[in-house]
């Protein structure tokens, strides 16, 4: 057990870096909850309160730069005036509770979007694009995609804040209840299970390696598909338990997903390791498949990669039934939260190619832990892969939280199994909705063959993301008197980028030989619901 020795290098560090990390950490949360309690309770009610946590920050010369934040909700257009707010007391019953603030609404959307991706995504797009500039280039652009989709997602879910986000906007844009059931349909039996088997199985990975760098243990395919069974069902029972613990599951797994990031960044730009010579020649040199000049193919292929690790925008939306002020919170958690993401992500490659030479970033299979390797040793690639451990147990619990909700609406419309309306007498949560999709999960994650049945899913799913975008200016058409508390900016750009990136993407996996069969396959088990819906649909007429 050489655990303790192998600590021994960051002990140094504790007083210059670790103790004031603390202490900003400390700040932040101030700051946070000085935040989620002014979009909570109101402007007028806790004016003095405000006043004096600014006062007290501006106190602080660390704290002075985030005096700004007074005006950042302005900024932003995310709060409306007192004429527009709606009291929750006028909103649709759901029979849920609201346990979920502005804070938590945030969380969701970052614990949602930092997964696996940003620790196994770089080498794919630094190897396919060939220098520094356009590796950095394609997560700018990545990230600004999915934020146009976020900012789309923040206009419908201001207008509808109902629980059951994309099936909700697909029902009231389109009039025709087979839209909306075909998206449940397949999100149901393919995507989101097969999502949430598939980062379990990346948590039990991780959670195996760490045990055997500590006691030599290894644990084979059969004992970490039993890992990710674990993990699936622990979360399952925590959500069905309520909202409110979840929602503070979700909280804490964020800030220790974004400390593990955090950590790797300041020891990255802190430490002495690096050299900006990593960086040269910035766009390369020579022909685009010698890493030089642009090549349109490389570039599309490592958006597929890079705009799958920003995939995360969306889950907000899902329990804007369960906010405390949707109006408000959801658009502020997908803006706050998107423009966070972008950030730290765009760091974190920036450490790497500064900290590894740009070759090494190219090919490296667990580009994070041979950083942090490279920064303080052996254990700091046991650390940032305990940091992994938490990123991804956070992103089940994230998927867990948002995706039974869809299948809640659903079947409150009578498109559904009716067992999954029922709300438990005392969590008020949709419990049974919760276990079903937990079930499910559990099956793909002992199966293990779900890398292929995530190829199923890829079309269907971003065919209703476009339809999704596309309803806010179908809504723009149909409604153009609706309440709309927050506004997408750029209207109409924004949504059309969104939609002609999205679609040449689906371009590609019908042209790829590779993906061809898979997207026929996936399409096929989203058409097998077409008799289900007439079923359900001729129930629900014969019984009304």
């Amino acid at each position: 057990m050489s655990c303790p020795t192998a600590l021994n290098p960051l002990l140094s560090l504790h007083t210059s870096y670790f103790i004031p990390l603390r202490a900003y950490i400390g700040r932040f949360f101030v700051v946070c909850q000085v935040v989620s309690t002014f979009l909570t309770e109101g402007r007028r009610g806790h004016t003095l309160f405000y006043s004096f946590m600014i006062l007290f920050m501006s106190s602080c010369r660390p704290c002075r730069s985030i005096v700004f934040f007074r005006f950042l909700p302005f900024v932003l257009g995310v709060f409306m005036s007192d004429t527009e707010k709606k009291s929750v007391e006028t909103e649709q019953d759901e029979g849920l509770i609201r346990g979920l603030g502005p804070l938590e609404a945030t969380t969701i959307i970052i614990g949602g979007t930092i997964g696996s991706g940003i620790f196994r995504a770089p080498s794919f797009i630094a190897a396919e694009v060939g220098s520094p500039g356009m590796s950095l280039t394609v997560w700018v652009v990545c990230g600004l995609i999915a934020l146009c989709g976020g900012l789309c997602f923040a206009e419908l879910g201001a207008m509808m804040p109902r629980t059951g986000g994309q099936y909700v906007y697909l029902r009231e844009a389109y009039r025709k209840p087979y839209v909306a059931f075909m998206y449940g349909w397949s999100a149901f039996w393919i995507v989101w299970p097969v999502s949430i088997a598939a980062v379990a199985n990346v948590f039990a990975t991780y959670l195996a390696s760490v045990v055997h760098t500590i006691t030599d243990m290894t644990l084979d395919t059969g004992a970490q598909n039993l890992v990710a069974v674990s993990c699936i069902a622990l979360l399952t029972m925590i959500n069905c338990v309520g909202v409110r613990l979840g929602g503070r599951v979700t909280n804490w797994f964020t800030y220790l997903k974004v400390a593990a990031l955090g950590g790797l960044i300041l020891l990255g730009l802190s430490l002495t390791q690096g050299s900006m010579a990593h960086f040269t020649p910035f766009w390369g040199s020579g022909a685009p498949q010698n890493g030089g000049g642009f090549s349109i193919g490389a570039f599309g292929a490592a958006m597929i990669t890079g705009l799958f690790a920003y995939e995360g925008w969306t889950f907000s939306s899902y329990v804007a039934g369960e906010m405390r002020n949707p109006h408000r919170s959801l658009p502020f958690s997908v803006i706050a939260g998107m423009f966070f993401v972008m950030a730290i992500y765009l760091l974190a490659n920036v450490v790497y190619i500064y900290v590894l030479p740009f070759e090494q970033v190219q090919t490296s299979s667990w580009i994070a832990a041979d950083v942090m390797n490279a920064l303080v040793g052996p254990t700091g690639a046991l650390l940032i892969s305990i940091g992994v451990m938490c990123s991804t147990f956070g992103g089940v619990n994230v998927q867990i939280l948002v995706a039974p909700r869809v299948f809640f609406a659903m079947a409150r419309d009578g498109l559904f199994f009716q067992g999954l309306t029922k709300v438990h007498p005392k969590y008020r949560t949709p419990a049974h909705s919760i276990l079903w999709q937990g079930i499910l999960a559990c099956v793909f994650a002992l199966s293990g063959q779900y890398d292929q049945i995530i190829a199923y899913g890829s079309f269907p799913s971003y065919g209703f993301s476009i339809l999704a975008i596309l309803a806010v200016m179908v809504l723009r058409h149909t409604k153009p008197d609706a309440d709309r508390p927050y506004r997408v900016w750029g209207y109409p750009l924004t949504p059309v980028i969104f939609i002609l990136v999205t679609a040449g993407y689906m371009v590609t996996l019908l042209t790829n030989p590779l993906s061809f069969y898979e997207t026929l396959i996936g399409l096929g088990l989203t058409l097998a619901g077409i008799p289900f819906y007439y079923y359900w649909s001729g129930r629900k007429k014969f019984e009304v």
